[in-house]
């Protein structure tokens, strides 16, 4: 099983991506962040994912920070 977080700050755009996951059996979306901070947080205290979907221009902290912290912090993912 692979465990997606996403971070999209577009509702619609974030309940699309669920949606289209959703025919693969194989693939489970554990949450959705609006922002790279809120992710950050997510993966403080689930550090089970595998997959991280992340919009770059978001509110609070983009994507390119958050995926850099991501990758310091969380080399498996």
């Amino acid at each position: 099983m692979i465990k997606v977080l996403i971070v999209e700050d577009q509702f619609i755009l974030q309940k699309t991506l669920e949606e289209k996951l959703s025919f693969y059996s194989d693939v489970q979306v554990k949450f959705c962040a609006r922002n790279g901070e809120e992710a950050l947080g997510y993966l403080a205290d689930h550090r089970t994912i595998d997959l991280v979907l992340m919009d770059i221009e978001m509110p609070v902290m983009n994507g390119i920070v958050a995926t850099d912290i991501i990758k310091q912090k969380y080399p498996h993912i």
